[in-house]
């Protein structure tokens, strides 16, 4: 079952983050790191992405919800990434973070808006990254 389970968890991990993102979170892993990632592939994005009851852009707003809240920028940058190539818009996670400032405080939503930002000018037209 954990096999079936880590191949769907594949699978989602890639239709969130797109193969390119997902080939390179896991190229720099060490042994140790990347046994953890497999674990995340069957636990988070094979067990619970993949239920029914929510879409993959829902589940990826509630991701960066949870991200503002306990203030990971850098999960949240990878999760703001995954947001918008499964078709979340940035006035949407503008308005996530935006719902989040009244549960985590100003400054965790003002830390997550920059990292939101960041992500926005790497995406546009013409920036190197």
């Amino acid at each position: 079952m954990a096999d079936r389970e880590r191949a769907e968890g594949e699978r989602q991990a890639r239709r969130l983050f797109g193969d390119h993102r997902y080939d390179e979170s896991r190229a720099p892993a060490d042994r140790a790191r990347r046994r953890l990632l497999a674990l995340a592939d069957e636990i988070v994005f094979g067990r619970v992405y993949s239920r029914p009851g929510l879409t993959l852009p829902e589940r990826a707003m509630c991701t960066v919800a949870a991200l503002t809240v306990l203030r990971e920028p850098v999960q949240l940058r990878a999760h703001i990434g995954g947001a918008l190539n499964a078709g979340v818009t940035p006035e949407q996670l503008e308005e996530v973070i935006t719902q989040m400032a009244v549960y985590a405080g100003f400054p965790a939503a003002l830390n997550a808006m920059l990292v939101l930002d960041e992500a926005l000018d790497r995406s546009a037209p013409g920036s190197a990254g």
